[in-house]
């Protein structure tokens, strides 16, 4: 990155920086928080909500330095942070292999030949093969009644089980050969099959459909997305609280903040506020603590947010700051609500997604906001394929009318005219590649690159970076791309 410097003269002192929400379309923040860095910008707040929340704790904790950000944006997967459609497969699977056995159990009681009336009442059956084949097939799907019952009892642990495990470094060299043991077991259903040896015929082709589904769900390419775009229609949503829990979100933002210094959190030059909605009282809680320790300004502001149906919850310590990110990133029917001090919260971001007016109550003496969407008019949209698809949509149209109430509403003497300009608004020219839900490296990296991108022009169109070294920058950017 080319060297940027602030604009000499610059009058403010109190600048915050408002991230917003917008799940893997958060790399795009990454790039602007490098851009930041390297002009050299101290803000003296940051305001986060959902995946900005989770951006800002740990750009904080690391001194506001992104290489530590960066380097997770790299790495970052769906199952990274707890979009595992493993565990939800185990529910499903869990339960229909549960009821499917027990009636694969009664019919290889009632419906077998061997195992008729006359086998029970005069010990007479047609051939010791028949019987073998029918009381192994008994046996067999009565233990995976078993087995699915305690897949159904371990679901909800095995999502830390998991977020605790380290990633295969060759998912696909597993994937290989968890398919030549479905051959290999092929080959025996068949050989069996052909002499008529004893088996549980019935439970072995059972078996076999089920692991070639599961196989089939993990293959890259057309085949498999088709099969798992079937198994996304036929998921069931979990005890009315969301999809999955918190605790692979979690473990990730507390090992990011450990490999930084906690205690930044919780004291420091730079502020903090992280937003979530209060399932209790559907009031908005602000999660914060100001640079500033002056009672007045924090009496100020908890009037400001009290006028909003808005409360003020303080972060005491870098505890308190985690789970405020955990709670703001919890995406309502995706992710379980977040009960901190015996309440739940979850992502406010359909309702303030960028709280710029927060951190004008907060005294802050100009504004940065970075938008994951362009803030004109949103695209037209083709129908959604999929209730995931509407919901990003209807989340999508959310967060811009909320921008757009924001930019309406702000106080005489701030806009996004000038030079300075009081708002800084840095967004991208087109929607996002990549989707809310796109969490993968390479999408990463790309969004990162236009973050940068954008940042520096923003920047310098405020007035808020020398001109020329602005300009600089954008040239040697060019290059690089040609």
């Amino acid at each position: 990155m080319s060297a940027i410097r602030p604009r000499a003269g610059l009058p403010f002192r109190r600048i915050a920086v408002v991230l917003s929400g917008g799940g893997a379309l958060g790399a795009y923040e990454v790039g602007v928080l490098r851009v930041i860095e390297a002009a050299g910008l101290a803000p003296w707040l940051v305001a986060g909500v959902s995946i900005g929340a989770v951006n800002a704790v740990v750009w904080l904790a690391h001194g506001g330095r992104t290489a530590a950000l960066e380097e997770a944006w790299r790495s970052m997967r769906a199952s990274t942070i707890g979009l595992r459609w493993g565990t939800l497969a185990m529910r499903a699977a869990g339960a229909a292999i549960m009821i499917v056995a027990l009636l694969e159990l009664l019919l290889a009681v009632m419906g077998s030949r061997a195992l008729s009336g006359s086998w029970w009442l005069w010990r007479r059956w047609s051939g010791r093969a028949d019987l073998s084949s029918g009381l192994l097939d008994a046996t067999a799907w009565a233990v995976l009644a078993l087995a699915g019952a305690l897949l159904v009892a371990v679901s909800r642990p095995a999502e830390g089980w998991l977020a605790r495990l380290s990633p295969p470094a060759d998912p696909q060299r597993l994937h290989r050969r968890f398919g030549l043991a479905l051959l290999a077991l092929a080959a025996v259903h068949a050989t069996v099959w052909v002499f008529g040896w004893p088996w549980p015929h019935r439970f072995s082709a059972f078996t076999l459909l089920v692991l070639g589904g599961a196989w089939l769900a993990n293959r890259p390419g057309r085949a498999g997305d088709r099969m798992r775009g079937l198994l996304r229609r036929l998921m069931p949503e979990t005890r009315g609280r969301g999809l999955w829990g918190s605790a692979a979100r979690r473990q990730v933002i507390e090992r990011l903040v450990r490999a930084g210094d906690p205690q930044r959190l919780a004291s420091g030059p730079t502020g903090l506020l992280v937003s979530a909605l209060a399932t209790d009282t559907g009031r908005v809680a602000h999660f914060t603590r100001l640079a500033d320790p002056d009672p007045a300004l924090a009496a100020r502001f908890a009037q400001r947010v009290e006028r909003e149906l808005g409360e003020v919850l303080p972060i005491r310590d870098a505890e308190d700051a985690v789970r405020a990110a955990v709670a703001s990133s919890a995406i309502p029917g995706l992710f379980e609500p977040v009960r901190i001090a015996g309440r739940d919260f979850v992502d406010a971001g359909g309702l303030t997604n960028q709280p710029i007016h927060l951190a004008i109550a907060a005294e802050s003496d100009a504004v940065l906001v970075v938008l994951l969407s362009p803030s004109g008019s949103p695209p037209p949209a083709p129908p959604s394929a999929n209730l995931l698809e509407l919901a990003a949509r209807l989340l999508e149209l959310s967060n811009w009318r909320d921008l757009q109430a924001e930019l309406r509403a702000l106080p005489d003497g701030w806009s996004r005219e000038g030079r300075p300009a009081r708002v800084c608004v840095v967004e991208p020219a087109a929607p996002l590649p990549g989707g809310v839900l796109g969490f993968a490296p390479e999408s990463a990296a790309q969004l990162m690159r236009l973050g940068a991108a954008d940042a520096e022009a923003a920047l310098a169109r405020a007035g808020w970076i020398e001109p020329a070294v602005a300009a600089g920058a954008a040239r040697a950017a060019g290059g690089a791309g040609a």
